[in-house]
């Protein structure tokens, strides 16, 4: 097909790969006669027209009026027309023989230079052919498509600025070409690369103004509300987009406007999508519009709504949203409105070698939950129910279970796990079902999962920081030495200590690690205090002379900071005074905190100084409460994690009570408005990630009892 200026139609080759936009050549201005059958509703406006004045004229010869009497009158002889005069068409003009060589020659070398490019792929070299022929055929037909063809080159070269130079150019320099649609549309896109918004949406208004094809007025729109919406323009976009939408006669078209309408609406506030779907008629692509609303409301957890919308979407858009969205949506929805608010979830580790840790985490969420023993006496029951699953220490397993829950459970919110890699795995699972989930991990990076995942344990580097700056800037501590076990916890806290210490000045002058688990502590013990040491020559002469040569410990350092449990420690403080180093001081995390310690430890322990997330002793309330309880149903004293779980159940229950919480949604406002709740473990707040803080006790031994320490911080 040849179009109005001899350039075959179609016989081009593609355009080398990553131009960054479509390349073409001119588009054949005779289709535009495609348009003519748009123009026959307007016939038929005027037939009706016709027919309506036919109407009015015979109700008019019906109506009924006085008779009046009217003389006759002879009907006036026939008039002949004359025909009207033909004026004979302007011949057509023939071009010279020479005006044609001229042309052709012109096509040949402007073809060439198109050819250099798009077939052989070197684009400096076609945009100096083009240049030359521009210089010297400056008034040549294919003026117009040379610079459009450089302003392509210089796109794909990346030199945008000079691609929007040469697009100016064509549209002042060539006002009557019939290329300025296509340059409008390519100085659409290049403003759209360039994140130039506000010219994006110009050059895409005014190729709008130039009649384009139903194809092209598709892309327009659809990139001119793309860059309407980064103007926060988003009802306009939506709009544009939806008349694109309904434009486009090719499926990659319909596609491409559909991803804009998910882009526009990202950041569009529901009230504008509701605005938007209020002058909704039924046709698509309003039915998708309609998901994006359902799942906007589903992120705010407003899913009675949601669900309303949902129901609109059947009845009103059959056939507009792909099925398998609308499956997964109405699963969320009735995975979170059939929920009881009365049944809480727990997975812990109830089995392998942490199963201890689970089951006094059990214990704490049953005493804050109200449950008793026969020995505990007779007392109200429980309103709620706890369903428990064990996590083991498997990470799938743990995933299962939280699913499990959220689904046929209908929980409203699940406790643990308790360690990082399980917890980590959980909460992918909390985020899918939309649950929300109170770890005790010590983990600090698991609040920052998901919007649904809290976490109640004590921080390290808030224990970390309490520490270093009571003994290093009260207590003028500067040497430090480290005992740690080989584990993750340990070299962690370690390290955070060893942080704290630098921070301020101080000097580490021996660090030593142990394997978990050893009872036999010398050999660290030795080479920290340079009990390993070779002798000095003094001393070896005096072992070469046989006299027996006692080494004495160097002990340098101030304070012997111990990131262990109570069993450890209770082992370890004992095994140093044997060593001679008694003058230092003990120092570790809230792992010492358990009435076992002095147990163990006996005198030896006296004075050090540890954190904790509790004081079993406290004469608060909640303290008392909650180790009466835990007392009389367990017959024993509760451990660190037993009260950590105690309160993650306390919070829960209290919310449900007041009845300020109603659904998942609710309870996950309620969690993250915590400010100062009264616990077990003192006064909690939740900050912005979902971490539930506490600040973290300071605690010693005094006469064989754990009290708080008494020198006051800042």
């Amino acid at each position: 097909m040849v179009n109005g200026k001899g350039i075959l139609v179609g016989s081009y080759h593609p355009a080398p790969p990553d131009l960054g936009y479509r390349a073409t050549l001119p588009v054949d201005n005779w289709e535009r006669v495609r348009h003519i059958p748009r123009m026959l509703p307007i016939s038929r406006y005027f037939r009706c027209l016709y027919l309506t004045g036919l109407a009015v004229a015979t109700l008019s010869a019906c109506a009924v009026t006085p008779p009046r009497e009217v003389p006759p009158r002879p009907a006036p002889p026939p008039v002949a027309r004359p025909a009207p005069e033909k004026k004979p068409a302007p011949p057509a003009r023939v071009p010279s023989p020479a005006e044609a060589v001229r042309d052709r020659e012109e096509l040949l070398k402007y073809q060439e230079a198109v050819r250099v490019f798009r077939e052989e792929g070197r684009p400096q070299e076609a945009h100096e052919l083009l240049e030359s022929f521009l210089r010297m055929h400056p008034e040549s037909s294919y003026a117009d498509d040379a610079t459009l063809e450089q302003s392509r080159i210089q796109g794909y070269l990346g030199d945008w600025k000079k691609a929007t130079t040469l697009l100016e150019r064509l549209l002042t320099k060539y006002p009557t070409s019939p290329l300025r649609k296509r340059a409008f549309l390519e100085m659409m896109r290049i403003q759209r690369d360039r994140e130039r918004w506000k010219d994006c949406i110009e050059a895409s208004q005014s190729a709008l103004s130039l009649d384009p094809l139903p194809d092209e007025k598709a892309e327009l729109l659809t990139v001119g509300a793309v860059c309407r919406a980064r103007r926060k323009e988003y009802v306009p976009a939506v709009t544009d987009i939806i008349e694109g939408y309904r434009s486009a006669m090719t499926d990659p078209l319909r596609a491409s406007a559909l991803d804009a309408l998910e882009q526009v609406t990202a950041d569009m506030k529901q009230g504008g999508l509701e605005d938007v779907l209020s002058g909704s008629d039924g046709m698509e692509p309003y039915g998708v519009l309609a998901m994006i609303l359902l799942e906007k409301q589903m992120e705010k957890g407003l899913y009675k709504e949601a669900m309303a919308e949902l129901m609109d979407i059947l009845v009103h858009y059959p056939g507009q949203v792909p099925d398998k969205r609308i499956e997964n949506a109405y699963v969320l929805l009735s995975d979170r409105l059939l929920v009881r608010t009365n049944v809480i979830g727990a997975v812990l580790p109830l089995s392998g070698r942490y199963a201890v840790f689970g089951e006094k985490a059990l214990q704490g969420i049953q005493t804050a939950l109200g449950f008793r023993t026969p020995t505990a006496g007779t007392g109200p029951e429980s309103r709620f129910t706890l369903m428990v699953k064990d996590s083991g220490a498997d990470p799938v397993q743990a995933a299962q279970a939280v699913r499990d829950l959220a689904t046929s459970g209908q929980v409203i919110a699940i406790i643990g796990p308790i360690f990082s890699r399980t917890t980590r795995a959980a909460s992918r699972a909390a985020e899918e079902t939309g649950i929300p989930l109170i770890s005790l991990s010590p983990d600090p990076e698991i609040p920052a999962l998901g919007r649904n995942i809290f976490r109640r344990s004590l921080v390290d580097r808030q224990q970390v920081t309490a520490l270093v700056r009571l003994v290093h800037d009260r207590l003028m501590m500067t040497r430090f030495a480290f005992l740690y076990p080989d584990n993750s916890y340990g070299k962690e806290m370690m390290n955070l200590f060893w942080d704290e210490v630098d921070l301020r000045g101080g000097e580490v002058v021996a660090a030593e690690s142990f394997p978990p688990g050893q009872t036999d502590f010398g050999p660290q013990i030795r080479a920290m205090v340079g009990l390993n040491r070779k002798l000095t020559p003094e001393e070896q002469s005096m072992k070469e002379a046989g006299q027996e040569v006692e080494l004495a410990p160097i002990i340098d350092f101030d304070a012997l900071f111990i990131p262990a449990d109570f069993q450890t420690v209770g082992l370890l403080a004992p095994q140093l005074a044997f060593y001679e180093v008694n003058e230092v001081l003990l120092v570790g995390t809230d792992g010492w905190n358990s009435p076992w310690l002095v147990e163990l430890g006996e005198h030896y322990v006296e004075g050090a100084l540890f954190t904790g997330g509790y004081l079993l002793d406290s004469a608060q309330d909640p303290v008392r409460e909650m180790v009466e309880s835990y007392w009389l149903t367990f017959g024993e004293d509760p451990m660190t994690t037993a009260i950590q779980a105690y309160d993650a159940a306390l919070l829960i229950r209290t919310g449900v009570e007041s009845g300020l919480v109603q659904d998942r949604s609710s309870l996950r406002e309620y969690l993250m408005g915590l400010n100062q709740f009264p616990s077990a473990e003192g006064p909690l707040s939740t900050d912005s990630e979902g971490d539930i803080l506490q600040t973290p006790f300071l605690l010693t031994v005094t006469d064989g009892r754990i009290v708080p320490f008494e020198m006051e911080i800042d």
